[in-house]
């Protein structure tokens, strides 16, 4: 089976004027993402719509003015593991 992995960062504007970086990345095996195209959109619905931290946000909650997700690549794997 062959599944993507999206590795992405976020920068978190906070209100002091400062940005902070937190780094990670997803997959998914889901047989609809069958292109780089639909992983982006895959990840970004994850962004928009879901109520799940994408990183890390331990001393964040207070001061972020805003925040930009940027993807920094996207892999298809269709490597066995067996």
């Amino acid at each position: 089976m062959s599944f993507w992995v999206i590795s992405y960062h976020i920068n978190f504007h906070m209100d002091d004027g400062t940005t902070i970086t937190r780094n990670d990345m997803r997959s998914t095996e889901d047989p609809k993402v069958n292109s780089e195209k639909k992983a982006k959109k895959w990840l970004l619905d994850k962004y928009h719509n879901s109520s799940d931290p994408m990183v890390d946000m331990s001393n964040l909650f207070v001061g972020i003015e805003n925040e930009e997700i940027i993807i920094d690549e996207i892999i298809h794997n269709t490597e066995s593991f067996e």
